[in-house]
């Protein structure tokens, strides 16, 4: 997980999401209940310059768990603020609330959970890096300092589940590898270049810069 920017709001938001908004409060407030709105009335977010902008914003990539999106799962509009929850509903079309995941992540773990003692982080707000770091031996994203924004993160969108553990922890082992190498023959910094160009097309790039930034480290020392 790492900290992005903010693309501008597209233009079907900026253009109709106050309407939007207010139809859905009144249809719930009517129904008295979120559960029993239409869709129609739910669903105006799914727009193509949304889902562009935030695929865009993310290149690619989940918020949470940074798996490239569509290559082996559907993408997903996230509302980090769950739209289903009563404290929330005004935030069903609110550009600052949405985020681009993947459906394991948006499905399987996140959901409608939230603490609203420690509230999740908002990748495209907080300083990730101040809150929670990625530990290279084993895989493992751990919160600094016993952070409690940092465990719910954590633990609300299963970024330590055992495949994305598994899968760390791998690419770690075969980068350093390859490292030492390239090192041995003198171009473990053209080595470094190289994953930097690429670390975007790939599964997890916020691994890739830790790696990069480790390497770098270790051939200054060897200088």
């Amino acid at each position: 997980m790492r900290k992005v920017k903010r693309l501008p709001q597209p233009a079907s938001l900026r253009d109709h999401s106050d309407r939007w908004t207010k139809e859905l409060l009144n249809e719930i407030n009517r129904l008295k209940s979120y559960a029993k709105v239409d869709d129609q009335f739910k669903n105006h977010y799914r727009q193509e310059d949304v889902r562009d902008t935030l695929e865009k914003m993310y290149t690619r990539h989940c918020c949470y768990c940074e798996s490239v999106v569509g290559t082996s799962s559907y993408g997903r509009i996230e509302h980090l603020k769950p739209k289903s929850l009563p404290q929330f509903y005004q935030y069903a079309f609110a550009w600052d609330n949405l985020h681009w995941c993947c459906e394991i992540c948006n499905t399987s773990y996140k959901k409608a959970k939230w603490n609203f003692q420690y509230p999740i982080l908002d990748p495209s707000r907080d300083e990730i890096d101040q809150f929670m770091c990625l530990n290279l031996a084993t895989g493992e994203y751990e919160e600094i300092g016993d952070n409690r924004r940092a465990q719910t993160t954590i633990e609300h969108t299963g970024l330590n589940r055992e495949s994305l553990v598994k899968a760390r922890r791998r690419i770690a082992i075969r980068f350093l590898k390859d490292y030492k190498a390239h090192q041995n023959c003198g171009d473990g910094r053209a080595f470094c270049r190289e994953w930097d160009l690429l670390k975007e097309d790939m599964d997890y790039p916020s691994l890739y810069e830790k790696l990069i930034e480790r390497c770098l480290q270790l051939t200054a020392n060897n200088l």
